[in-house]
């Protein structure tokens, strides 16, 4: 089983940078696994992640398992503290897809304009900044997704992304996507006068 999951993270962190919702070494992606997690090692592109760079960690982001050397995610909090606040939840995508972050830069919630994301998305809530990696973040994510309906499954990170949380990581994935395509299609049609 582990096996499989670490092959879905590699096959979703691959099309993430394939389809331009992340590029460079920034994105992280996740996978509850019985009672701990697995997260894709920091400072490694999305785009070159083997299974090898997938590390099993405990629910306090200590490593479990993993490539001698390696080092979880600086935002592996986060996804935990997303994991605490929604049971359900079992696959955590976070990107920084343009446009989406574009529209977290502007503090503004992405038009949800398009049939698609009206019955999808219905919403995207901002959560206010704080420094990437930091336990301030990881808190106001968690504060933000708690207090969320059940039906949001993504969050815009101010000036950083967004985070897409889902059961099944396809799922989590058409979430993360829908909610670039959502901001870019926004943005097109603002822009047309």
């Amino acid at each position: 089983m582990m096996q499989y999951l670490k092959e879905e993270i590699k096959k979703y962190s691959r099309l993430s940078y394939q389809r331009g919702l992340v590029g460079a070494a920034g994105g992280n992606i996740s996978m509850r696994y019985e009672d701990a997690f697995l997260i894709t090692a920091g400072g490694i592109s999305l785009r070159d992640i083997t299974e090898n760079e997938i590390l099993l960690v405990d629910q306090n982001g200590k490593i479990l398992e993993g490539k001698q050397g390696l080092k979880p995610s600086k935002e592996t909090i986060m996804h935990l503290k997303v994991y605490k606040a929604r049971e359900n939840v079992d696959s955590i995508i976070h990107v920084h897809s343009p446009y989406a972050t574009g529209y977290s830069i502007k503090k503004h919630s992405i038009p949800i304009i398009t049939a698609s994301a009206k019955m999808k998305l219905i919403e995207v809530p901002v959560v206010p900044y704080a420094n990437p990696g930091t336990v301030e973040l990881a808190e106001n994510v968690e504060k933000n997704v708690k207090n969320c309906p059940d039906y949001i499954k993504a969050v815009l990170l101010e000036c950083h992304g967004i985070i897409a949380f889902d059961k099944g990581l396809g799922n989590c994935f058409d979430v993360a996507e829908l909610v670039e395509d959502t901001a870019k299609i926004a943005f097109i049609s603002e822009n047309i006068k």
